[in-house]
């Protein structure tokens, strides 16, 4: 009976420790998410353009730029650049609710 209480012991910490890890992966990969708002990035297969719109989360264009480069929204460093380009529309929407126009906030993300 001795040998069973430490194995179900050591069990119960590998599950607790399993559950822990995945918890934390979770919460790492959904700081990629954006806080208000979504985009979408558009690109034609021979183009060198991309064009990047933002949204609120009831789905209005608020802000949208034409990038003249091609943007991999696999990579997480894309994600966050896309994501403070976001914050900056949604911003400038919540004061204004008017859609800027002339603005370079994605393309002067990706010339850093």
């Amino acid at each position: 009976m001795n040998t069973i209480t430490p194995l179900r012991t050591a069990i119960v910490a590998i599950l607790c420790l399993t559950a822990s890890l995945s918890a934390q992966a979770q919460t790492i990969n959904n700081s990629l998410a954006p806080r208000e708002g979504f985009w979408v990035v558009e690109s034609q297969p021979k183009s060198r353009n991309c064009l990047v719109r933002f949204y609120t989360n009831d789905q209005k264009l608020i802000y949208e730029e034409t990038v003249h480069c091609k943007l991999n929204v696999a990579r997480t460093h894309t994600k966050r650049q896309l994501n403070v380009a976001l914050e900056r529309a949604m911003f400038v929407w919540n004061a204004t609710h008017q859609v800027p126009t002339d603005r370079q906030w994605v393309s002067v993300q990706f010339e850093k």
